[in-house]
């Protein structure tokens, strides 16, 4: 697995990170985007909308607005909170085949830890409950509130969360 990472300054704007999260998955955003333009012509043809609604509930919401909107928004969140950390003096955009990662570089607390690692499954489940409480989009929701699982420890923000409470008793 083949892992390339770009160090940034710490004024990291948050557009970096969602373009670094979208780019990521960019063949299945392509895809999508190709299945769905080609869902429009057909409809425009023949006046059948049955393909793009299909594209639409299968691919491109849960692709787009589900799985690149909610770990741009995860991502994000835990830049917002790193630029705050007046010890953390760079921030690494990390990417995998499997995964985008913002690495912070220089020191913080045991508590600061605990804020960033809460950060980004947080601004996700908050999102996702909006989402859910005010019945917009329910079916979306539960790609933002599937966010909490991030914090189970063999995930990475997990791992730094426990970790952080480890440390700080």
């Amino acid at each position: 697995m083949s892992s390339s990472s770009t160090r940034l300054a710490a004024d990291l704007k948050v557009r970096t990170v969602a373009w670094a999260v979208a780019a990521q998955v960019w063949p299945l955003l392509a895809f999508a985007g190709v299945l769905l333009a080609t869902a429009l012509v057909w409809m425009a043809r023949s006046g059948d909308p049955v393909p793009v609604s299909l594209a639409w509930v299968l691919l491109v919401k849960p692709a787009a607005l589900g799985l690149v909107a909610g770990f741009a928004l995860h991502e994000s969140a835990h830049v917002l909170v790193l630029k705050r950390i007046r010890t953390v003096t760079h921030i690494a955009i990390e990417r995998t085949a499997w995964r985008t990662s913002v690495i912070p570089e220089g020191t913080m607390t045991a508590r600061q830890t605990a804020v960033v690692a809460l950060a980004g499954p947080s601004a996700c489940v908050a999102v996702g409950g909006l989402l859910w409480l005010s019945g917009l989009d329910r079916s979306l929701a539960w790609w933002y509130l599937a966010h909490i699982m991030f914090l189970l420890p063999f995930f990475g923000d997990g791992r730094a969360l426990w970790h952080s409470l480890a440390d700080g008793k």
